[in-house]
C-alpha cells in the first residue's frame, strides 16, 4: 500500500500485516461485536415508580360491594392516573464480554473488509504547526479526505487533541484503543505509520 505524505504525495510503500488486513471468516463476528460495543455504551438508567412509589392515599377508594363498580384497594394501583407503573423498565446493566480471541478477530475481519472497501490509508508521522482547527483542516484536505475521518496515531499529543476537538466528523485515537465499532462507524480509516506500527505489536503481528 501506498505511503502518504501530509500533501498527499506518494512517499513509499508500506506493508500491511496479512493477520489484520486479509482475513476471512464470519460476519456475524463483527455484528455481535458492534452490539457489544453498543450494549456496553448504554447507561440503563431508565426507572419507573411502582405501586409502591408514587405518592398517594392508601385509603380504600370506596366500599367493597353494592356500588356497581369494581372493587378497588388503591389509588395507587397502575390501572389509575397517577398510578404505579405495571412492568416498567428499572436500572439495570446491559454491559456485557466478548472473550479477547473473538473481539481480535472481529477487530481484523472489519479492517479486512474496509481495506477491501479502499477505505484505508497510511501517512508518515506528522507534527502539527500550530495546535490549531486550521491546521487540522488543512492537513485534511491535503489528503482528500472527506465525511467521518478516523484517525489513528502511534499516540496521541495535546496539539493533535486541541486541533481536532472541534471537527466532529474526525475522531483521533491512539490506535491500540481502536476497536470494530469505530471501524465500521466511519468512511476512512487513516493510520500513521506509528499507529500502524503499534497496532501490528499490540495484536501480535510482527
Amino acid at each position: 500500500m501506498d505511503l502518504l505524505t501530509i500533501t498527499g504525495a506518494v512517499k513509499g510503500q508500506v506493508e500491511l500485516p496479512a493477520a489484520l488486513f486479509d482475513q476471512k471468516g464470519k460476519k456475524g463476528l463483527v455484528w455481535e461485536s458492534v452490539k457489544c460495543y453498543l450494549a456496553n455504551q448504554r447507561q440503563g438508567n431508565a426507572c419507573t415508580k411502582t405501586r409502591a412509589e408514587v405518592s398517594g392515599t392508601g385509603k380504600k377508594p370506596h366500599r367493597q360491594k353494592h356500588t356497581g363498580r369494581a372493587r378497588q384497594g388503591s389509588r395507587r394501583s397502575p390501572q389509575f392516573v397517577g398510578g404505579g407503573i405495571a412492568w416498567g423498565p428499572r436500572p439495570r446493566d446491559y454491559s456485557y464480554e466478548l472473550p479477547k480471541k473473538l473481539r481480535r478477530q472481529a477487530l481484523a475481519l472489519a479492517l479486512s473488509a474496509r481495506k477491501g472497501e479502499e477505505a484505508v490509508m497510511v501517512v508518515e508521522d506528522f507534527e502539527l504547526a500550530e495546535p490549531k482547527t486550521r491546521e487540522m483542516v488543512k492537513l485534511l484536505k491535503g489528503l482528500n479526505l472527506e465525511g467521518k475521518i478516523l484517525l489513528l496515531v502511534g499516540g496521541a499529543s495535546e496539539s493533535l487533541k486541541r486541533a481536532s476537538r472541534n471537527l466532529p466528523n474526525l475522531t483521533v485515537m491512539p490506535a491500540q484503543q481502536v476497536n470494530t465499532y469505530q471501524v465500521v462507524a466511519h468512511k476512512r480509516i487513516v493510520f500513521t505509520e506509528s499507529g500502524l506500527k503499534r497496532l501490528a505489536a499490540i495484536a501480535g503481528v510482527v
